[in-house]
């Protein structure tokens, strides 16, 4: 079920500036996503899902590495 993916770590699969929409990585699947965050996601770093609107991923850096 796609809410179960609220707290996987995901990999941005390009540069995603605040509040941007692009794709990520998770669970070896492709998503489109939304950078929620006020910090870029650079490409190929480690996010968090935070939320889950239909098939629209809302993502944050990891934090606590």
């Amino acid at each position: 079920e796609v809410d179960q993916l609220v707290g996987e770590v995901g990999t941005a699969n390009e540069e995603l500036a605040p509040g941007a929409i692009g794709k990520v990585e998770v669970r070896g699947s492709s998503w489109s996503a939304r950078n929620t965050s006020d910090i870029a996601l650079a490409r190929g770093s480690r996010c968090r899902v935070m939320a889950v609107s239909g098939l629209m991923l809302d993502v944050a850096p990891e934090r606590g590495r």
